[in-house]
């Protein structure tokens, strides 16, 4: 919509709100919903060209921005009989933004002229899309340390890849960690996974990405090339991240760089970032193995 557009539509929307529920046929249609707090009645009058609004909509609904909502709407009315249901986000004064759905219909005097009415409901649903956004990060993380799960991190990696920049994929295997588990229990193995998760989600904050793919294996992607500075702080940070008691930790770390071809791929990655770990684990431990222009390098 164009900048005249929008201006034409806010001069035509200036005092169309009336604040005053007085239309049957949205109570006939929805019943007399306007009690609850997080439903607002509304009725649009063609030949009058006003919005009516039930008495609830001031502390309910931002007025200004449901209004121009509606004007770019209005025009586009539904069908004899149809009901049109959409979701949108608006803001609330003071608040954040709110995710409302709008259902509404028509009211037709003749199929082949214009509407007499349009009337709708508008309804807060604000609770569940936070629940829905609530369960889709649940599915995506993993559930101990709150870093991505195996099958999401793979997607990711793999739609990144899909780009020409070049990227590091790193493979973080916590050294000796079934000794860990055998001596101090599993309750200080748990604080010893989210530990290094918080570690890596600290030294690789997003956009990059931070996985955990097994039981003390983590993967991070980056797009950074400092990969390689921020892999010896976490080294450094892990031995002394561990309170006396809980044993001494340390990790090993494989690092391998995308080609930045169409054909790359995440598994490609991964078997050449656990190659790379598996080189740090037989090298002695607590060190960093790379692979990069076909070249192995253990520090």
């Amino acid at each position: 919509m164009t900048g005249n557009s929008e201006r034409q539509l806010e001069s035509e929307s200036k005092g169309i709100i009336q604040e005053s529920f007085r239309f049957s046929q949205a109570e006939q249609l929805y019943g007399n919903m306007s009690f609850f707090t997080d439903t607002v009645l509304f009725e649009y009058s063609y030949p009058e060209k006003r919005l009516y609004l039930s008495a609830n909509a001031k502390g309910q609904i931002n007025l200004q921005a449901f209004e121009r909502f509606f004007m770019k709407h209005r025009d586009n009315a539904p069908n004899e009989g149809e009901m049109r249901s959409f979701e949108f986000s608006m803001a609330k004064k003071g608040e954040p933004f709110h995710w409302c759905c709008c259902n509404l219909t028509a009211i037709w005097e003749d199929k082949k002229t214009a509407p007499l009415k349009m009337i709708g409901k508008l309804q807060d649903i604000s609770g569940s899309k936070a629940r829905e956004e609530q369960l889709l990060l649940k599915s995506l993380k993993d559930g101990l340390t709150g870093v991505y799960n195996k099958s999401a991190f793979e997607y990711r990696v793999d739609e990144l890849l899909k780009g020409d920049s070049e990227s590091w994929l790193c493979m973080i295997d916590i050294d000796n960690f079934k000794e860990i588990n055998d001596s101090y229990g599993h309750p200080t193995g748990d604080r010893i996974l989210m530990k290094v998760g918080g570690m890596l989600c600290d030294l690789f904050p997003e956009p990059d990405l931070v996985g955990r793919v097994g039981g003390d294996e983590f993967v991070v992607f980056t797009s950074e090339p400092d990969v390689y500075k921020r892999a010896e702080k976490l080294l450094k940070r892990a031995k002394k991240s561990v309170p006396e008691g809980e044993g001494r930790l340390s990790v090993s770390i494989g690092i391998v760089s995308s080609t930045g071809k169409k054909e790359e791929n995440y598994q490609r990655l991964f078997s050449q970032a656990d190659r790379a770990m598996y080189y740090a684990k037989q090298a002695g431990k607590n060190r960093i193995a790379s692979y990069h222009d076909n070249i192995w390098q253990v520090k």
